[in-house]
């Protein structure tokens, strides 16, 4: 019963125009997407500034993940807080005048805080 239920939904929404779909891109995430052959304007982006693939950024996180490794393991209150996170909430206190700061790794944790 239920599973007719939310097709029945699936259908509405498809025959609507509003069903989701996801695009599969042919560029890198940023301010600009090619979908579909043609270049558009990215309003969802979080690269906002269009630096995710400045070369100079790029060379950074590549050493960064030679000497840290990819992953945290887990939270950092379970796993540890690692030394280049600590760098940057003290670089971006002092840039802002702040006393402290605090690194979060989403917009979602953000503004969960």
């Amino acid at each position: 019963m239920i599973l007719e239920e939310l097709q029945s939904e699936l259908d509405h929404l498809q025959r609507d125009g509003l069903r989701r779909q996801r695009r599969t891109l042919a560029s890198p995430c940023g301010p600009e997407a090619r979908v579909d052959g043609r270049s558009l304007l990215s309003f969802c982006s979080n690269d906002y500034l269009g630096l995710a693939g400045e070369p100079a950024l790029v060379d950074a996180a590549c050493a960064g993940a030679r000497a840290w490794g990819v992953g945290s393991g887990a939270s950092h209150v379970v796993s540890g807080h690692l030394r280049p996170h600590a760098e940057l909430e003290e670089q971006l206190a002092a840039f802002v005048g702040r006393e402290r700061a605090l690194y979060f790794t989403t917009g979602y944790m953000a503004n969960l805080a």
